[in-house]
């Protein structure tokens, strides 16, 4: 706003990513130029919950005004993505004007380059005799990892025989929570006769980031 960097670039679209607030602000000074948003998910919803007392109604009080800035401004968008079908589904549970809008999908991307052989010969399975049920996560409590250790648990006997449950993902080291989580992760495995097969990866960095 207080340079003339934009208008020098004289956009033609504005791409907005996770975070809405910016859409109306783009809207406002360049009105012809398009905005397309990207929802990775409500951040409404990514809020951890207190109870419904005391704090909580406090809280709850505080984000009505934020909770409204978020609905108005991705609806304020041209146009609506979501990394997923259940992410479009509850986009248009939490927000009512979007019901109608068309929200189109955008998987995230993987680089699977660096996973294929130069001779182009298929790798080797690590485990060939098993099936491999695989969760890819943050170890953070909202992600819900550990259904599926009691999924893996409440298999039947043979199931199990037959299967292999791996869990990785990246666990931040300056984040407690991670850290409490990641150790629940593996008492709960550890507690769980079924899950004596379950390997469990973990990635640390000392930098924290949403993704």
């Amino acid at each position: 706003m207080l340079s003339s960097e934009l208008n020098t670039l004289k956009p033609t679209h504005f791409f907005i990513d996770q975070l809405s607030a910016a859409v109306p602000l783009l809207r406002q000074l360049y009105s012809s130029v398009g905005i397309l948003f990207y929802c990775h998910f409500p951040d409404q919803l990514l809020v951890q919950k207190e109870n419904k007392s005391g704090l909580g109604l406090v809280k709850d009080v505080y984000r009505i005004p934020f909770n409204a800035v978020e609905a108005w401004s991705t609806a304020s968008a041209d146009g609506i993505v979501v990394n997923s079908q259940f992410t479009g589904g509850v986009v248009k549970r939490v927000f009512p004007g979007l019901s109608k809008r068309q929200l189109k999908v955008i998987y995230p991307c993987v680089d699977v380059s660096a996973a294929t052989n130069d001779d182009g010969a298929e790798k080797k399975s690590l485990w060939p005799d098993r099936k491999v049920l695989l969760s890819i996560n943050r170890f953070e409590k909202k992600k819900d990892v550990a259904l599926a250790i009691k999924a893996f648990a409440g298999l039947d006997e043979n199931e199990r025989a037959q299967a292999l449950l791996v869990i990785a993902g990246t666990c931040d080291a300056i984040l407690n929570m991670c850290i409490i989580q990641l150790t629940r992760l593996r008492h709960q495995a550890a507690t769980i006769h079924a899950c004596q097969k379950m390997y469990i990866h973990t990635s640390l960095c000392k930098t924290s980031r949403r993704g």
